[in-house]
Formats: C-alpha cells, sequence, structure tokens
C-alpha cells in the first residue's frame, strides 16, 4: 500500500499536503489499540484494524513509519472515539482511498460553507453541521435537479 501514486497530477502538493499532517503526529497503531483495549473485533483480530475496515475509524496509512495514524479530531479528550465519527465516515466517499489519505485531505482542507475551517477543526464542536455539509458535498441534496 502505498502513500500516493507518483504518477498523478498535482502529486507534489499532495505529498507536501501529506507530510503536513503527518506532523501533527496523529496517534500510531499501537496507541489506539491501547485505547480501545476494551473493545473486541467480531473476528477476534485487531480492533483497530476492524474500525478501519468498517469505518468505525479512518486511519491513513503512513509508508514511512511504517503503519497507520489516526486523525486525532476523531478522539475526544480521554482518547474514545467520538459517537459521531461514524455517521461523518459513512457519508465520506472511500473508493480508492485504501490509505484514507483522500478523506483526510478533505477533512483537513479548509471549507467554504465552514468560513475557511477545516472539518476536522469544526467536528468537535459542531459534529453535525460537518456531517451535514459532507452528505450536501458528496450525497448531494434529493431536489438539487429540479
Amino acid at each position: 500500500m502505498t502513500d500516493l501514486p507518483a504518477h498523478e497530477p498535482g502529486t507534489k502538493i499532495a505529498l507536501n499536503f501529506r507530510d503536513e499532517l503527518l506532523a501533527r503526529q496523529w496517534p500510531r497503531d499501537h496507541h489506539v489499540a491501547r485505547l480501545t483495549a476494551n473493545k473486541k473485533s467480531p473476528e477476534g483480530g485487531s480492533y483497530t484494524t476492524y474500525a478501519r475496515a468498517t469505518g468505525i475509524l479512518l486511519g491513513v496509512w503512513s509508508e514511512r513509519l511504517p503503519g497507520f495514524v489516526y486523525p486525532d479530531f476523531q478522539f475526544d479528550r480521554a482518547g474514545a472515539i467520538k459517537e459521531e465519527i461514524v455517521e461523518l465516515l459513512a457519508v465520506l466517499p472511500r473508493d480508492n482511498d485504501e490509505g484514507g489519505w483522500r478523506r483526510a485531505f478533505w477533512l483537513y482542507s479548509p471549507h467554504a460553507l465552514l468560513d475557511g475551517q477545516t472539518p476536522a477543526d469544526v467536528f468537535p464542536g459542531e459534529p453535525t453541521r460537518v456531517i451535514m455539509i459532507a452528505k450536501e458535498e458528496f450525497q448531494g441534496a434529493p431536489d438539487a435537479g429540479w
């Protein structure tokens, strides 16, 4: 699994943005595994792997570490996964995003409907607002074609 394909347009900008996000030192797999130690995967494997696969938690892949890191906006002050994250991740497109970077880029890019703030910055205080904006952007308004 690679971070980003080197042949896509805008790769240098995307790689720089990715590096900026990785510099935030988000929690790694082993740290999140400790935070979620009381949670079990139905398959008996790692809960973090299960949570990523089922949309309970967003992890982004880093070849440099190597491993997954987890954007910190998903956790409350005690380290628990915020319950609204499941609804948000259900709206964000997962197609061709096994490494999670497309979703992370959207979450950490300024958004016009959030007055230039990023969805990740707004989510902790106003999760419903971010979810509604994601629905509008990715699912469209039901009557938009009329």
